[in-house]
């Protein structure tokens, strides 16, 4: 085995140094979340405030070298999230090292100073891109090929995120936090940041919950933990937003505790042991989930709607926040309608293209292409139907139709001297002599085994028989099997339809055909017989 893999055993998704280190991890994490809590109860509140930094950034730290040394021995699937998200730890602990040595010094330290703000914004970036690179697959396990490529869920996800998100976003503004805003005044700038930070943090919220519905994870413990802890963040972020609102800007010590949290999720994320499920593990999603999926953003969407419809017919004015807002969710939801309709129309052209080969393989050989007997049969019955009978006037089409009959003389014994792949390359040689030596109106069929079938319909002076003639000298012609030289027999047999005879079906002129070719073989292989009464 490649890698030195042990045979019946599937690597782990998870952590490449087994799940010893796992355990150990947890165990350490548990004890510093007992840590923290101690030092939140115990201390003061302005030294609760320097420790708690430094356990998140220790917290911190462990996250992003966790994340990076699992990544060279991880799954190639497993790499680019443990790369962005331990990218991610180690922006965050570097912001938080800055903090540590400004409240060492005895400076103090807000929550939500401008470009600290904007560097949590960048930081959900991150987040978020870890997130989407997370391997995951539709919850009905079609593993080997999605109908929509990785960047269209991607951006289905971002969308479906931030309509929900912006729908909730303008409930909760409408409901509280614009009362909240106007009667504590707090800084312009603060609050736009702030509130931008808020729908980041619910954006992310919203793309966890969402990728745990709807998609099925390769490694379900990774995306609890991994999902865990990014809630756990974004919960930090809310913290800071409502005290923005209320005109508080210290950090606290206990709004830096979902924040330590966070870092240690990620990190048993990071080394969290998992087998994978295997391609044949399957979910068929049921209709409500379907539903669901697709009717959740449009949902969210349409209460918002409504509540801005109760407020102009109340006569109530829109501010700036609701009126933007309810403009730039109407755009989003054009977009997710556009990609539907371009899923949609790639969904149908998939179905149409499916159709045809499953009509192709319904009416057609898998080995040499030709048309089968279902296929052979309903054209010599189409063809029987054109011919005129009794009382029509038949001067005015001078038309036949004639059904040839071909089967390969000592074919078993191809098998047996040469084997069965040049006894299939036999059949393929032969089913191209026959359509090559016959015309666009005639049908070549292969009816089962070294057995063929030739209907011939024709107008003109190239009568069957004369067909039939040529078929028979280029079914014979020496062709080369498993690089020898071999000469090919075929007895034929030819009936041409009497159209006075109204009893004749297609069946009766293929049993006739056949009783003719086996007047050839008894009479020499590799011979054409004309089909007689008498026979």
């Amino acid at each position: 085995m490649a890698g030195g893999a042990v045979p019946g055993r599937r690597r782990s998704a998870g952590s490449p140094w087994g799940p010893w280190l796992y355990w150990r991890a947890a165990v350490g994490a548990t004890l510093l979340v007992g840590l923290a809590t101690a030092l939140a109860v115990l201390l003061e509140p302005e030294p609760a405030k320097i420790a708690m930094t430094i356990l998140n950034f220790v917290a911190e730290v462990a996250a992003a070298v966790a994340c990076f040394g699992s990544t060279r021995r991880a799954a190639a699937g497993d790499r680019r999230w443990r790369v962005l998200i331990g990218t991610f730890a180690a922006a965050l602990a570097g912001a938080t090292l800055a903090t540590v040595v400004s409240l060492l010094k005895g400076d103090s330290a807000t929550s939500l100073a401008p470009p600290e703000s904007l560097t949590l914004v960048a930081f959900y970036g991150l987040a978020l891109a870890g997130l989407l690179c997370l391997p995951t697959r539709p919850i009905d396990g079609r593993a080997t090929r999605e109908r929509v490529g990785p960047s269209r869920w991607h951006a289905i996800i971002v969308l479906d995120s931030a309509l929900i998100v912006g729908s909730v976003f303008l409930l909760e503004w409408g409901t509280s936090l614009e009362a909240v805003v106007r009667a504590r005044a707090p800084a312009l700038g603060l609050l736009l940041l702030a509130l931008v930070q808020q729908v980041t943090a619910l954006i992310l919220v919203a793309t966890v919950l969402m990728i745990a519905t709807f998609r099925r994870p390769r490694s379900p413990t990774t995306l609890t933990l991994l999902g865990s802890g990014l809630l756990a963040f974004a919960l930090m972020g809310s913290i800071f937003v409502y005290r923005t609102a209320h005109g508080s800007y210290d950090i606290s010590a206990w709004a830096l505790f979902p924040c330590v949290v966070s870092m240690l999720l990620i990190t048993l994320a990071a080394l969290a042991p998992s087998i994978p499920a295997g391609p044949d593990d399957r979910t068929v999603p049921g209709s409500r989930a379907m539903w669901m999926h697709a009717a959740l953003p449009y949902a969210a969407l349409t209460v918002i709607g409504l509540l801005i419809l109760i407020k102009l017919a109340a006569g109530g004015p829109l501010d700036r926040v609701q009126a933007y807002g309810a403009v730039s969710l109407l755009v989003l939801a054009l977009v997710r309608q556009m990609i539907t309709m371009a899923e949609n129309t790639q969904l149908l052209a998939e179905i149409r293209e499916r159709e045809g080969q499953l009509r192709y393989q319904a009416f057609h050989d898998p080995l040499t292409g030709l048309a089968n007997r279902a296929l052979f049969s309903r054209r010599l019955r189409q063809a029987m139907a054109a011919v005129p009978g009794p009382g029509r006037d038949s001067a005015a089409v001078d038309r036949q139709v004639a059904v040839l009959f071909v089967d390969l003389d000592h074919f078993k014994r191809v098998n047996d001297a040469f084997g069965h792949a040049a006894g299939d390359e036999l059949l393929k040689i032969s089913a191209a002599r026959l359509r090559a030596g016959t015309r666009t109106t005639d049908t070549v069929a292969r009816l089962g085994g070294d057995e063929f079938a030739v209907i011939l319909d024709s107008a003109g002076p190239d009568r069957p028989v004369r067909v039939a003639e040529r078929l028979t000298a280029a079914l014979q012609a020496p062709c080369e099997l498993a690089g020898q030289t071999y000469v090919p027999h075929a007895s034929l047999g030819v009936v041409a339809l009497d159209p006075t005879a109204r009893q004749t079906s297609p069946d009766a002129l293929l049993h006739q055909a056949d009783l003719a070719m086996y007047a050839a073989k008894r009479e020499h292989a590799g011979s054409l017989v004309v089909y007689q009464p008498g026979l």
